[in-house]
């Protein structure tokens, strides 16, 4: 034990006399060094506001690329688990909220099914039928089992969950795939635990963390009396937070931190603070190049197709570009941001958003769409032959019980 502690003393020794030799600016100079080589660019210091974990640069970026385009292809669709109804544009993008119009926002799910026959989702959609249909003035969800069956995939098979980001609309179906593993950022369950702590330490208690509580009174209440619209703790009601944890609990999640290859051709991408401190994006690789899943990070195509901010609930602007590019270069060998798969463009489902443009409403499914992306060669079609593409809203909602 002395004779370890020796080397060491001599080691340390050794160093401070190096160091000593070059002076402090050396030191630093080997600092940069070191970034350059981690970050295998040559550009020195990350950039401002980045965390290390979550940076990529293009170089990296293509070379995922041309190992996915060496990769099993992947087929792909998308299901619309509920629509926000009369959303003002403004709030969903704010370069348009001169126009005082709304918008109606489909919450896409992403179906992408492996050559195996095993399906990994990007994002689950929601369930809490309180808020959808009574405090978000929302149409048209039904269960995400029952529209993959619908469409003829098999909820069973999925083994993977994929996690844009872990907001109710997001993350809320999780408990419906028990077996599954959720892939999550370390920083986005970071986040979730300061949210819970927010209000607390910082205001006194008078803005709940799930904006469930009143705060003078004690009593239950949902968000319209609370205002959660724009606060960021507001996207983390009860229900959402118990799936989560319980999947972290059970065993059943992966918690990655930054960017993490899940399989060949399907490759989870860091984009922190583009949405929530945690957001991830999903490479796939397919016949028609890399599909790119964004969540929130890029909430709409048209918004990445026209350098737009997105909503700014909790995001950073630098960050959420930075996401952008992200999905430039990784879609730049085949279809370029037409790659891009948005949560909520307004525009999806309709020939305007040319990948969404084979799209067709779910039998039996509340007024809720899908569209199939791509098929890996070989495969059948799951379009119907006479596809239903009449614009369907249905504000009715299911029996459900009121309450946070």
């Amino acid at each position: 034990m002395i004779r370890k502690l020796l080397r060491v003393t001599m080691i340390v020794g050794l160093v401070g006399v190096v160091g000593g030799l070059g002076g402090a600016d050396v030191l630093q100079a080997r600092q940069d060094d070191k970034e350059d080589r981690d970050q295998e660019n040559g550009q020195g210091k990350l950039p401002p506001q980045t965390l290390r974990s979550g940076f990529e640069s293009t170089d990296q970026l293509l070379r995922d690329v041309e190992r996915a385009e060496k990769a099993p292809l992947y087929s792909a669709w998308i299901v619309e688990s509920s629509r926000f109804m009369f959303v003002p544009f403004g709030g969903f993008q704010p370069d348009k909220a001169g126009l005082n119009t709304t918008v109606n926002l489909p919450v896409n799910v992403g179906i992408i099914e492996g050559p195996d026959g095993k399906i990994t989702l990007y994002d689950t959609g929601w369930k809490q039928l309180a808020y959808i249909f009574d405090w978000n003035t929302s149409c048209c969800w039904k269960g995400i089992r029952d529209q993959m069956h619908a469409i003829g995939l098999d909820p069973d098979k999925v083994t993977q969950i994929v996690l844009g980001h872990a907001h109710w609309d997001h993350a809320g179906q999780l408990s419906e795939f028990p077996d599954a593993v959720a892939y999550i950022q370390k920083e986005e369950l970071k986040q979730i635990d300061f949210f819970l702590n927010y209000p607390v330490d910082f205001n006194a208690g008078h803005i709940r963390a799930v904006n469930t509580v009143d705060p003078m009174t004690g009593a239950q209440v949902g968000p319209p009396a609370q205002a959660c619209a724009r606060t960021p703790v507001c996207g983390y009601p009860p229900q959402t937070i118990q799936e989560i944890l319980g999947k972290v609990l059970h065993g059943k999640a992966k918690i990655v931190d930054g960017r993490h290859e899940i399989t060949p051709g399907l490759v989870i991408h860091p984009a922190f603070r583009g949405h929530t401190y945690g957001s991830q994006l999903l490479q796939v690789n397919t016949a028609r190049g890399q599909l790119v899943f964004g969540s929130d990070t890029y909430s709409s195509w048209t918004g990445i197709r026209d350098w737009l901010v997105a909503n700014i609930q909790q995001t950073d602007t630098i960050q959420q570009f930075l996401a952008y590019e992200k999905c430039y270069v990784l879609t730049s060998r085949l279809n370029s941001f037409n790659n891009c798969v948005s949560a909520h463009e307004p525009i999806a489902y309709t020939a305007a958003y040319p990948l969404t443009a084979n799209w067709w409403n779910i039998p039996n499914g509340n007024c809720s769409r899908a569209a199939e992306l791509i098929l890996a060669p070989g495969k059948t079609t799951h379009v119907p032959a006479s596809p239903d593409r009449t614009l369907c809203v249905n504000l009715n909602a299911p029996p459900h019980t009121v309450s946070p």
